[in-house]
């Protein structure tokens, strides 16, 4: 039975039995990561799936059920089951089917072309990939994790009110971690690149960038502790925004779970400061013409110029507070319930140029890896006390690695002391946060940071 068949039979089933209104959710998805180590495959992974969510009213609750397949067997078993979960419902917030919008636009997420790579050709990227590694320096021993793959998934959402809309996205994705020792020193980091084509993957490059990171960390001294300036380049301060994304979400400050409730029209950050979730950026990771209710997406600006303009809303938290959807209702996986989660979601770059940024802060520490951050960040409060390393930087230049540091302070109060804002713009987070969101930021030069050392 083929998923339009599938839909009809199970829709004239769901009105026979009384369901107010309902709505089919799903998901197939492929993916192939190879990873080698030695110039061997370490490991092969090639996966298939696919997943169905269904739900429905029934006496103004909403109910829900899950399948693995579609055939004709699967068809009353779910609508029983959204019967039966109704009836033990709750939650007193009403839950909406949306009935679409009047157009959706246009992203590009998905290449053709990358279906016809195969599964050579991923590994021969990921040997090639290793090799640069490793051929880069004689100090670089090994690489722990060399991974090359790709994915493709396809979305489709079809409701009782009309919706109907499909989307499709792939990518190609590679993670490189060179160790290098130089006489007992031993450093390590990533480095990783994603995208719609394949051809544009340069393993070289990827391998002798992630070995030449390394290389720059060894001889790391430990700085006195003291208050410092303090850039941070755009991988460390996407984990700082991923760690506190959920502090926008309305759902979170719904519960009491964000500072920012009743802060929307306030200054709260910096007036370089401007943070955008935009979904319909072309090629990026979280991109979609239509979150996981149908809302069609759009940008928002969630902090203009350091004034907070809009929390991010799914149609329950919009309703609830009176205003439109913002197209962020998404699902982690087909059976989880809908969340409000971000998409590429970002600080906009400024006009400075890294090295600009180095030379306005003169003499400070560029943070460049952060490391147990949620283990040491509290999601709710913003206060973070993280360990961390980077660079000494004296007379606006890099000069000496450091490590074994602690950066300690409050998010929210950091937003409002950043002096500059970088335009080196990047999206490198998402494939170690994991997720559906995209977190990016360019380099942001706070004006004093808490750091603890020798």
């Amino acid at each position: 039975m083929n998923l339009q068949e599938f839909k009809v039979q199970l829709f004239t089933a769901a009105k026979a039995a009384g369901l107010e209104e309902f709505e089919l959710y799903c998901k197939r998805g492929a993916a192939l990561t190879i990873k080698v180590f030695n110039a061997e495959i370490d490991e092969y992974k090639n996966s298939d799936s696919f997943g169905a969510s269904f739900r429905g009213k029934v006496n103004g609750k909403m109910g829900y059920a899950f399948s693995e397949k579609i055939d004709e067997s699967v068809v009353g078993f779910l609508v029983k089951s959204v019967q039966e979960n109704a009836a033990i419902i709750e939650d007193d917030d009403e839950e909406f089917i949306y009935g679409g919008d009047p157009s959706y636009p246009e992203v590009k997420t998905y290449n053709p072309a990358l279906n016809d790579v195969g599964v050579t050709g991923i590994v021969d990227a990921a040997f090639a990939l290793e090799k640069a590694g490793l051929e880069y320096d004689p100090r670089a021993q090994s690489m722990p994790f060399c991974m090359v793959g790709s994915s493709d998934s396809e979305i489709l959402i079809a409701n009782s009110k009309g919706l109907d809309v499909s989307t499709k996205n792939n990518a190609v994705f590679a993670v490189a971690n060179v160790l290098v020792n130089d006489n007992g020193d031993v450093k390590t980091t990533y480095e990783m690149v994603s995208g719609l084509d394949f051809d544009k993957l340069d393993t070289k490059k990827l391998g002798e960038d992630a070995a030449k990171k390394s290389l720059a960390n060894l001889g790391a001294i430990q700085p006195k502790s003291g208050k410092y300036p303090a850039i941070l380049d755009p991988f460390a301060m996407g984990l700082m925004l991923s760690t506190w994304a959920d502090s926008f979400s309305a759902e979170a400050a719904h519960k009491g779970f964000s500072l920012l409730a009743g802060k929307v029209g306030e200054d709260i950050a910096a007036s370089c400061v401007t943070l955008v979730d935009d979904p319909l950026m072309p090629e990026k990771y979280a991109s979609t013409p239509f979150d996981s209710e149908g809302v069609a997406s759009r940008t928002k600006t969630v902090i203009d110029a350091g004034n907070f303009k809009t929390f991010l809303h799914n149609t329950k938290t919009a309703a609830k507070d009176g205003v439109a959807p913002t197209g962020n209702g998404f699902k982690a996986d087909y059976k989880t319930a809908v969340d409000v989660i971000p998409t590429n979601f970002y600080i906009a770059p400024g006009s400075l140029s890294h090295d600009e940024l180095l030379a306005k802060m003169k003499d400070g520490i560029l943070i460049t890896n952060l490391e147990g951050l949620h283990a040491g960040a509290n999601a709710i409060t913003g206060d973070f006390s993280i360990s961390a390393g980077g660079f000494e930087v004296e007379g606006g230049k890099v000069t000496k690695p450091v490590e074994q540091i602690t950066i300690s302070g409050n998010f929210f109060e950091m937003l409002k002391n950043v002096e500059a804002v970088g335009k080196n713009l990047e999206f490198n987070v998402a494939m170690l946060m994991g997720g559906p969101s995209n977190p990016g930021s360019p380099s942001v030069f706070i004006k004093s940071m808490d750091i603890s050392g020798a």
